[in-house]
């Protein structure tokens, strides 16, 4: 393969460098992302009866969404809506800085207490509020699969928003003549800019016989791991929630990837010469800091394998996250039409217009069942061209 930087030497620089500057799109967007997810929250709360919830959030970046999501519970505390008494939220990040920036940000965020932890302990710092509800935000330094394989305790939900894509994978392609290849990226500083080589090999490997042409799919380890880890630290009927971008099927088309990618003016990006074959030119997707001069890659995620991965333990659903459907209504439509619908087929729509009453057990059920014809109905509408599907696994623990 090339030299240079490999995604996760790149990515663990970029984080270090920047972390607590930056915002995944979930994040940054409209409220209606952390939304969906307090409705849920409150969904899952109002129908097991449980009043002490803990969530665990890997990456959570600065906690934009933690406090967003935090601050929606309390609302529909006070309007009887979530009966929660108690939200202890775990927010682990990989960037110390990043968490060092949260505990600033917020210790005028409402919160009654805000304590830093000691120098060079895991917790960096905790802020508590009386409520109610009562909460705990404990801000937690730790690589992701350090914390699952060492956390102890059990949490009612995991949310894991945009991180796999971060994650080292391996990625291959089908060209045309049936021709397998492992590619990857490499990065390396050039003063002032940067150099991303992508490089393409032959392979022969036993698991990729079936690869029908003109496919391509990849694989992480270290997602799988995540994955397996959180897993494994919800209770009974708690919910692991993935967003984040990838594909559901086990192989993907080459087409949605040949265009060529647009990259940060800093960065020249060097593609090999493949003729006239198929090539997956923008499945790396290249972001940057010119000020930092630091780069980020990232990557869809295989949907399909963590599917593999987690059905034998619970039931998992995935759907579109839907802002292309949102963003389609138009801004001069009927200003009394509810702007996310129940029924919409979409992530934010079908848990973010759940309320009291309404039975979670049979929306997840009619959800798991129409999954696929749901997400095909999208990707028709609002992905005609084949981009990459921007979607939420929704997994519940037997």
């Amino acid at each position: 393969m090339t030299a240079g930087l490999t995604k996760a030497e790149v990515n663990s620089r970029f984080y270090n460098t920047v972390g607590g500057e930056v915002l995944f799109e979930t994040e940054a967007q409209s409220y209606l992302h952390p939304l969906a997810v307090a409705r849920l929250v409150a969904a899952y709360a109002n129908v097991s009866g449980k009043r002490d919830l803990k969530i665990l959030e890997i990456g959570a970046n600065n906690c934009v969404f933690a406090t967003s999501l935090l601050k929606l519970l309390t609302q529909l505390r006070v309007h009887n809506e979530a009966m929660v008494s108690k939200v202890e939220y775990f927010a682990v990040e990989y960037a110390r800085r990043s968490l060092q920036a949260a505990l600033l940000e917020y210790a005028d965020g409402g919160f009654d207490e805000v304590k830093p932890g000691p120098a060079e302990s895991p917790l960096v710092g905790s802020l508590t509020r009386e409520g109610p509800p009562q909460l705990a935000l404990y801000l937690v330094h730790a690589e992701a699969n350090q914390f699952v394989a060492e956390g102890s305790g059990q949490f009612d939900f995991v949310i894991l928003n945009e991180l796999l894509d971060d994650l080292p994978c391996r990625a291959f392609f089908c060209d045309a003549r049936g021709v397998k290849r492992e590619f990857d990226a490499r990065a390396e500083p050039d003063g002032k800019k940067w150099r991303v080589t992508i490089g393409a090999d032959e392979l022969e490997d036993e698991s990729l016989a079936g690869m029908p042409p003109n496919t391509l799919t990849a694989t992480s380890a270290e997602s799988l791991s995540v994955v397996r880890g959180a897993s494994a630290l919800l209770e009974s009927g708690g919910m692991l929630l993935v967003h984040d971008y990838g594909f559901v099927e086990r192989y993907t088309e080459i087409a949605k990837y040949e265009p060529m990618p647009n990259v940060p003016e800093f960065v020249n990006l060097e593609l090999p010469d493949v003729g006239e074959q198929p090539f997956p030119r923008s499945f790396f997707r290249i972001f940057g800091n010119e000020e930092a001069n630091v780069v980020q890659i990232t990557t869809d995620v295989n949907f399909a394998e963590l599917t593999d991965e987690l059905s034998g333990s619970g039931r998992v659903i995935i759907l579109p996250h839907g802002n292309a459907k949102l963003a389609s209504r138009s801004a001069d439509q009927d200003q009394n039409q509810d702007h996310v619908r129940k029924g919409d087929g979409i992530f934010l729509s079908e848990f973010g217009t759940l309320g009291v009453g309404d039975d979670l057990s049979a929306l997840l059920a009619r959800l798991d069942a129409e999954q696929e014809a749901l997400r095909d109905s999208f990707v028709r509408e609002f992905l005609p061209n084949g981009a990459s599907l921007y979607a939420d696994l929704v997994f519940i623990k037997n």
